[in-house]
């Protein structure tokens, strides 16, 4: 039911035409999503989670393109909206708000909010005693809020099979479509868990690369390297043309952080990394396409989830 209320309420979104009308049906929406905590976490409470994170790159010069030097921001915010399991079968959902903000320095492009507002959704299906099939399907709107339509409309997904092993690991592959590399093209998935020690867990493959080290029952661990960019379509307007064009960005995430459990259902997280091989491509106010190479940077990101 909570489901086909969001599904009702990403119709009436294309109607929405200004910045103004943006901002109450995102907190209809979070009304909804808090509703949805209520309604399902409580007979599925396993691995349902309130997570707020912001996160910030350093600013570094160019190394091509124009402008001087360039960094990204952005807060997020997830909230649990159902999770069921049944048999061989489960299903679980979110809301997602992803809020970006771009400081490009000496160039007139990327110069608004860009928002990311989504549902990812899991389903999962055991097929015989060691094999699943998941299906990971993540419909959303990535917009700068001046307009919002069909044309916003943006979709990660990934098709994935995985065989179990007995070691209590696993090996996979599939495909995925992740905006995270700055496009919507398909690329192949493969990666391999496995229980490295006692306390570790190690994940390697394409596109993530994940270990994971408990320290003690109240304090984890972990090394990642992901594709950590995006794609938003905005509105230019100048004297004599509107169009909605594309804003690209790309790069990959290498970082440590640690995950605190600090009382009762309450865990904090902080993170700090560097992003390498960034890519920007844009339309400044004019309406010309311009693309940049900034450098190297480095990054923060914090937040508090709520476990339950």
């Amino acid at each position: 039911m909570q489901v086909c209320k969001i599904h009702l309420m990403i119709i009436k979104i294309k109607k929405i035409r200004n910045l103004s009308s943006v901002k109450p049906f995102i907190m209809l929406l979070l009304a909804m999503g808090s509703n949805g905590v209520a309604q399902a976490a409580m007979p599925y409470s396993d691995g349902q989670q309130v997570g707020i994170h912001i996160g910030s790159e350093s600013l570094t010069s160019l190394e091509s393109g124009p402008g001087e030097t360039f960094s990204a921001s952005q807060k997020s915010m997830t909230l649990p909206l159902e999770q069921k399991s049944h048999r061989r079968e489960s299903f679980s959902s979110q809301f997602h708000l992803d809020i970006t903000e771009f400081d490009w320095r000496g160039s007139t492009a990327a110069q608004k909010e860009y928002i990311w507002l989504s549902m990812p959704i899991q389903y999962q299906q055991q097929r015989g005693s060691n094999n699943l099939f998941m299906l990971d399907f993540e419909p959303g709107f990535m917009t700068d809020g001046s307009n919002i339509g069909i044309d916003q409309i943006g979709l990660n997904g990934s098709v994935t099979g995985r065989r179990l092993l007995g070691n209590g690991g696993f090996w996979q592959y599939g495909l995925t479509v992740n905006r995270a590399f700055g496009d919507y093209n398909v690329r192949p998935l493969v990666s391999v868990g496995f229980q490295a020690s006692q306390r570790t867990w190690v994940e390697l493959g394409f596109p993530n690369i994940n270990v994971k080290h408990r320290l003690s029952n109240a304090l984890k661990s972990y090394f990642m390297i992901k594709p950590a960019g995006g794609v938003w379509k905005e509105e230019i307007k100048t004297d004599t043309v509107k169009k909605d064009v594309s804003l690209q960005y790309s790069n990959w995430q290498v970082g440590l952080g640690a995950d605190f459990h600090w009382r009762e259902s309450l865990w904090l997280n902080a993170e700090v990394g560097q992003l390498r091989n960034r890519r920007v491509r844009a339309f400044d106010d004019a309406g010309a396409l311009v693309k940049a190479t900034p450098g190297q940077s480095r990054y923060w990101r914090i937040g508090a989830s709520l476990k339950y």
